[in-house]
């Protein structure tokens, strides 16, 4: 319509009305079109649906259909043998009322379990994430036994429907679907009881772990398309929704009180489960896989080749990151939950769940020092041991605690002793480690086949190198028809990596332990938990001795592996194993420092009867090592241990004797007992004026009877001195072998030992036909106690008696007995001798 026209009708009302009933016979005409094409819409997704329902059920519907077909077609060739046995086929009624009971009974059933389903999901799900609800629905058991039911079920309507279409009755029917709906009947009792279970979304948690495994398998050497990177990253990207949902399962648990303890143990046992499994199968997963999540490595710019850093710098750019895969990123999500249910449960106090707990962590330790990997072990530890430590060691204000619960000594005892456990696991690891192993696995290898280098189970830290060698010797195979390059070659190259990481692992061991050690018992003492503290210096005594066993034959492995280079220019890492033995005796000797000290601490409280005696254990190491330190001439070890020993002696000689006088023979064995630790004191302090004699280092001497004299000094009477006579005259007069008395021995034959490589010369008396060989040495009692045949029959006491106590005016009218008074006439002797023999030289 033309605009003049428009404005002459638009003058009458009639052109207006028109007008609007026009446009809302149009309206009404798209509205209605609008209206149709929803509803196709509408008709059309209910028909996709309808047919997504269908693509669900089609297994289960054409797997019914085809069973009742089979049973029809199969069913008339058995007539002679039903005749045969007797039996006759039921009659219509009977029939059909059997199978619609059978279906019945499923449907009920089917109605039955999504009604309990639905209470379970209402009563604990109702406020958890999806992925919580989706376990629920994922359930394995319910989910197979719902399948079954339904197929059960439908076969019965099947077959009703083949007899409504004049098919004749199935008799083979009845038995199979008898018993198919009694599996079913039974199947729901035994359901029925598991849906309590239900209420704990761990016990869900099984379709996690057959995921992850799934997931796991799939990236695997062997595995469905693994070295495809699309394939990789998507097992990548599921195993981490299904790692976000065992998170989010951990946290539901733990905030739950009737979850976080036992249930949240099992669950936390599964995950270390999987990290043992996990661990184990990294042998089979390529280095670059995508499985590995990527990330970037940023370089720094004053490491970078010239090169990069031009390109970045007239670009106006940044140096571009290093895309590296993380083969640690399933560790990183599943660690922090195990630590999770480690706080949880300390502070909940269920200490013997943790204990168990422990254990599991133990095997994960040990799966990776078997592996190779120390260092991430003692990564693990390190977190580990921190909350355990930080949970059970609250810093007490005031004195400190006397007493603790012995579920932590335990939970102490346990942590201190992973460290041991990592080291021996490692250790056994080294048999597979040989030059020789190596090279018989290298020969094996067939290079032109993809899958070959993982199938060798070469450790995961070898993998890299083989993926790098891989391609090359494939390439000779193609050019030159063989293999150019030699074995030996080959071994070098991998041996080379073997050694970088044997080295970083062996270091690890010395340095990462001592550092754990010092830290768990430094807080333990600062927050005041002393007997924690003990059980810990214990097992790092323990470790220090497993390391020195184990040394000579790390440097026996060390050898074979480094003892031939053929490759010149190839970075070979070095290892000192004097220095690690020295680094090793070092702690072994700090360690006892400590033990001194600790044990002068614990001896000031009372120890409960169900705790180990820490103060004793200390007390006997301590004086081996005063031994030690004598026999070497160690004047600083012996500074460091001698003061705690000597004042651990007298307070264990205060605490062992009896408290009240009696002739009776049982008190008589207890003051024997008691008298043992000073024994052993006098006796290694005469043995600190014999080695004193034989280094030239009277400092070993005087540092001992420094320690004496300002403790006698002190008491100003003698009533000590009496004391120790006592205990010689105890010792002396019974017809038996003294308490400790091997022991002591046992140095006597040392210190007869140590003086054989004293040279010697015969000498003849003057008017007689007699001769004696007698020791170079200046010192007379060093010359008495190296004689021949036997030695002396004297002992550290007796020179301890002779050159010091009958020296002192507290002790002139104390009686000590024969022994030290002939060791004095001897000494007299021997250097009346020794004066001889000058005479004669001169002659």
């Amino acid at each position: 319509m033309n605009n003049s026209l428009f404005l002459y009708l638009s003058q009458f009302r009639i052109f207006w009305i028109f007008r609007a009933l026009v446009r809302r016979f149009f309206f009404w005409i798209e509205a209605n079109l609008f209206g149709a094409g929803y509803k196709i819409g509408e008709e059309k997704s209910n028909l996709q649906s309808l047919r997504a329902l269908f693509q669900v059920t089609q297994t289960q519907l054409f797997l019914a259909i085809i069973a009742a077909i089979v049973l029809q077609i199969v069913d008339p060739y058995l007539y002679p043998f039903y005749e045969f046995i007797g039996l006759r086929i039921p009659d219509d009624s009977d029939y059909v009322t059997l199978l619609a009971t059978v279906s019945g009974i499923g449907g009920v059933f089917i109605g039955l379990y999504y009604a309990g389903l639905s209470t379970v999901s209402g009563a604990i799900y109702s406020r958890v994430p999806n992925n919580i609800r989706d376990l629920l629905v994922q359930e394995r058991i319910g989910y197979v036994y719902m399948r079954y039911l339904a197929l059960v079920t439908f076969i019965g309507l099947a077959l009703i429907g083949l007899r409504i279409l004049g098919y004749p009755r199935i008799f083979l029917a009845v038995p199979i679907v008898v018993l198919m709906a009694g599996i079913g009947i039974i199947a729901f009792v035994k359901l029925g009881q598991r849906a309590f279970n239900l209420f704990d979304p761990t016990a869900l948690s099984n379709h996690i772990f057959v995921q992850l495994r799934h997931w796991l398998k799939m990236v695997k050497s062997g595995g469905f398309k693994y070295d495809d990177p699309s394939f990789q990253v998507h097992a990548n990207k599921q195993a981490s929704t299904t790692l976000d949902a065992l998170e989010t399962l951990a946290d539901i648990t733990a905030k739950e009180p009737h979850l976080s303890g036992k249930p949240f143990l099992v669950l936390t046992q599964y995950i270390i489960g999987f990290l043992n499994h996990y661990e184990k199968a990294k042998r089979f997963i390529p280095s670059e896989s995508r499985w590995y999540q990527q990330r970037y490595v940023h370089r720094d710019w004053y490491r970078t080749e010239e090169s990069r850093i031009d390109i970045a710098y007239k670009t106006g750019t940044s140096i571009q990151p290093e895309i590296t895969g993380d083969k640690y990123w399933v560790e990183r999500k599943v660690l922090p939950i195990i630590m999770l249910c480690i706080r949880v449960n300390l502070k909940a106090g269920r200490y013997s769940g943790v204990l168990e707990l422990l254990g599991y962590i133990d095997g994960y330790l040990k799966v990776l020092a078997k592996e190779g990997w120390v260092k991430k072990a003692f990564e693990v530890l390190s977190e580990v041991s921190e909350t355990v430590i930080k949970e059970i060691a609250l810093p007490e204000e005031g004195d400190v605690l006397k007493t603790e619960v012995l579920e932590k000594l335990a939970l102490s005892e346990t942590i201190a002793y992973l460290p041991i456990s990592i080291f021996v696991a490692f250790s056994e690891s080294l048999d597979e480690l040989s030059r020789g192993e190596i090279s018989e696995r290298i020969r094996h290898i067939q290079w032109s086949h993809l899958k070959d280098i993982y199938r060798q189970k070469f450790p995961s830290y070898c993998i890299p190198q083989l993926e790098w060698l891989k391609p090359r010797l494939t390439f000779e195979l193609l050019a030159e028809g063989r293999q150019v390059s030699p074995l030996w070659y080959q071994t070098e190259l991998l041996m080379q990596v073997v050694a970088e990481q044997l080295v970083e692992s062996f270091k690890t061991l010395v340095s990462e332990s001592a550092v754990l050690y010092r830290q768990w018992i430094n807080h333990m003492n600062t927050a005041r938990h002393p007997w924690l503290g003990a059980a810990i210096l214990s097992r790092e005594w323990e470790y220090w001795h497993k390391a020195e066993y184990h040394l000579p034959r790390i440097a026996e492995k060390w050898t074979d592996i480094n003892g031939s280079r053929y490759i010149e220019g190839l970075p070979w890492p070095d290892l000192d194993i004097d220095k690690l033995s020295r680094n090793v005796s070092d702690n072994r000797n700090e360690t006892l420092k400590h033990m001194s000290q600790q044990g002068t601490l614990l001896t000031l409280l009372s120890r409960p009867n169900n705790f180990p005696d820490y103060v004793g254990q200390f007390l006997h190491c301590c004086g081996e090592t005063v031994f030690e330190a004598l026999y070497e001439g160690n004047h600083e070890l012996l500074k460091a241990v001698f003061r705690p020993y000597f004042v651990g002696c007298l307070f264990t000689f205060d605490k062992l004797r009896p408290k009240t006088v009696s002739t009776d023979w049982r008190a008589q064995q207890e003051i024997k007992i008691a008298a043992a630790p000073l024994l052993d004191l006098m006796d290694l302090s005469g043995y600190s004026y014999l080695f004193a004699d034989y280094h030239d280092k009277p400092i070993l001497a005087k540092e001992v009877t420094d320690v004496w004299n300002e403790y006698l000094d002190k008491e100003a009477n003698s009533s000590s001195v009496k004391l120790f006579a006592i205990a010689v005259e105890l010792t002396e007069a019974a017809f038996e072998i003294p308490y400790r008395g091997i022991l002591r021995t046992t140095w006597q034959r040392k210190v007869s030992q140590r003086l054989m490589d004293l040279p010697r010369k015969r000498i003849y008396h003057r008017g007689s036909f007699t001769s004696d060989t007698i020791a170079i040495h200046k010192s007379p009692l060093v010359r008495i106690f190296a004689r021949e045949p036997y030695g002396s029959f004297n002992n550290g006491v007796d020179v301890f008696i002779a050159l010091f106590l009958c020296k002192r005016d507290d002790a002139k009218d104390i009686e000590f007995g024969w022994r030290s008074h002939e060791l004095s006439e001897e000494i007299e002797q021997a250097e009346k001798n020794y004066q001889q023999l000058s005479e004669v030289e001169d002659d």
